[in-house]
């Protein structure tokens, strides 16, 4: 309290010095015969000379901080074959901007210093110069041109189907990341958000799940319809009560449709059966191509993995993509980095609630013998929904098709 007082005070002390001395300055101006805001030749000299100094200091500013933080700490080693593809395009922007910066900075400073004000120099008036448009438009609609199209040639290859990828899908709500991996057919299962509840929090589509959501929601109709009628409830609950109601009718709606695709064979839901759903680490196998799936529960997310240069946005209502293959092992980077307590993350890279920063996920990047062994001892949706329907002691007829 006393450090930020005695601060407070050196401050204003200091605020006030410079206006005295302001003060005793215009004062001795006014002794020499000179106007207050009278601007003199030496004045000129000086201003200008103090910009030269000016512009050396920036130039070895930007040096030295260029130097100093674009590194490895700024820029972490990519870890993904397209991760090199991205920093070579990153690393042609930032040579364009620097020599625009130095160029155009060390103009204006050199126009300040040369055309300096001088009693005996009248000014050229200079209106117009077409050479000079014509330059100072084509040169930067050419270089914005390249690397644009050197942009879209990256995102060409990010986004490039590859037949042999793992369908690997990240779903994000508040505040938690859950993988949900395609199984031995390599197809993700489909997914409705009618189907979401507290033990299919990714809403994925099998007879079982069906089943299951449909009892569910029946018996919250039930409870729900009875305090309407019977709950004498105050007139604000009750108009909350028969939203609740509509929605649940809709659910069971839209789930009644898709029991009738299964019942009539218009759809299986057999791919759902052989996915896996993890929720503590993501391992992925080296030097295989991986095909990101992206959805979101409730507010858009933002999917950020910065070693392999992956950074998508998860939008509710729809699905985005990217492609990559991890390259580097979490064991080989350990190595490199000299960090034995190193992991790969996958973060939330959009403000998303008040716990956002704590939105990540641990990724381990292994060969592919144990990522294979690793995956052949998750348990699949489809055995989980079965075990759970089993210790609930619900009988159904669909139990047999896992």
């Amino acid at each position: 309290m006393l450090m930020n007082i005695a601060l407070i005070a050196l401050i204003v002390l200091t605020v006030l010095t410079a206006a005295r001395l302001l003060n005793v300055i215009q004062a001795a101006a006014t002794l020499r015969g000179q106007k207050a805001h009278e601007v003199s030749e030496s004045d000129n000299q000086l201003n200008a000379f103090i910009w030269l100094l000016y512009l050396v200091g920036l130039l070895g500013m930007f040096v030295y901080l260029t130097v100093k933080y674009y590194n490895d700490q700024f820029v972490p080693q990519a870890a993904s074959a397209h991760g090199e593809e991205v920093d070579s395009l990153l690393n042609l922007n930032f040579i364009v901007i620097s020599i625009a910066f130095v160029i155009t900075q060390v103009l204006l400073i050199w126009f300040s210093w040369k055309y300096r004000y001088n009693k005996t120099r009248r000014a050229t008036h200079y209106a117009h110069n077409n050479n000079l448009e014509l330059i100072w438009t084509l040169v930067p609609a050419v270089v914005m041109a390249v690397l644009v199209l050197k942009g879209l040639i990256v995102w060409s290859h990010i986004t490039d189907d590859d037949e042999g990828a793992i369908n690997l899908e990240l779903y994000a709500r508040q505040f938690d990341w859950s993988a949900r991996y395609s199984g031995a057919d390599n197809a993700l299962g489909k997914a409705n958000y009618t189907m979401i509840n507290n033990d299919n929090i990714l809403g994925l589509l099998s007879p079982e799940s069906i089943m299951e959501q449909m009892t569910l929601l029946r018996r919250d109709s039930t409870v729900t319809d009875s305090s309407i009628v019977n709950g004498f409830l105050p007139e604000e609950k009750l108009g909350k009560e028969k939203t609740r109601l509509r929605r649940i009718i809709h659910q069971i709606r839209t789930i009644a449709g898709f029991r009738y695709e299964y019942e009539t064979g218009a759809e299986s839901f057999a791919s759902t059966y052989d996915d896996v759903i993890v929720r503590d680490t993501i391992y992925l196998p080296v030097n295989r191509p991986i095909k990101l799936t992206m959805r979101s529960q409730d507010v858009i997310h933002s999917a950020y993995m910065p070693h392999f240069r992956v950074h998508m946005y998860c939008v509710p209502g729809t699905e985005t993509y990217f492609n990559f293959t991890p390259i580097i092992t979490s064991e080989e980077m350990k190595e490199k980095l000299s960090d034995p307590d190193f992991e790969y993350r996958l973060y939330c890279n959009n403000i998303c609630g008040a716990t956002h920063f704590n939105m990540m996920l641990p990724i381990r990047v292994i060969d592919g013998e144990a990522y294979d062994t690793w995956a052949a001892g998750k348990k699949t949706f489809g055995q989980e929904t079965t075990e759970r329907l089993a210790a609930k002691g619900w009988i159904t007829r669909f139990a047999n098709n896992n």
